[in-house]
């Protein structure tokens, strides 16, 4: 299956899921090569819902089962990466869970994205930005969010 990611004339178009998962006054995240600090997650595909999605992800990612998943936010994200030269319009579904706790996981399907606990008090690190804006809310009710770096 591919990733759900369109590109056009304008930019790119990208539909993702991330897991917020904390343990202790920590946050599971993902370091990648260029230093940025995201959830983990990654791109849906097609055909796959966003559950089925972030359970794939988290799987991959961490080789853990993610438990109790429940829908926790949505991120409208506009970007541009000046890596690759791209705006990026985004969305992504987050959802808050569990999973066995380990002082450390290996992701098999990316050796140089590095899975780690970070504490809630640098959630501020975290792109995009406004997943900031998470650390204070409960599951009650789920968020939208809308980062808008560049449009």
């Amino acid at each position: 299956m591919k990733d759900l990611t369109l590109e056009i004339a304008e930019g790119k178009l990208n539909i993702r899921v991330a897991a917020w998962i904390e343990h202790e006054d920590q946050i599971l995240v993902s370091t990648f090569p260029d230093g940025s600090i995201s959830l983990v997650g990654g791109r849906l595909k097609f055909s796959e819902t966003t559950l089925e999605g972030v359970q794939r992800e988290v799987l991959e990612e961490t080789g853990e089962d993610f438990n109790s998943p429940v829908l926790f936010a949505v991120v409208e994200n506009f970007f541009y990466d000046s890596v690759i030269g791209r705006h990026f319009h985004e969305f992504l579904y987050i959802y808050k869970g569990h999973i066995h706790t380990k002082a450390s996981y290996v992701d098999d399907s990316n050796a140089a994205q590095v899975i780690s606990w970070m504490p809630k008090s640098e959630i501020k690190l975290l792109k995009p930005d406004v997943l900031s804006d998470l650390a204070l809310r409960s599951s009650e009710h789920v968020v939208h969010l809308i980062n808008l770096e560049s449009r």
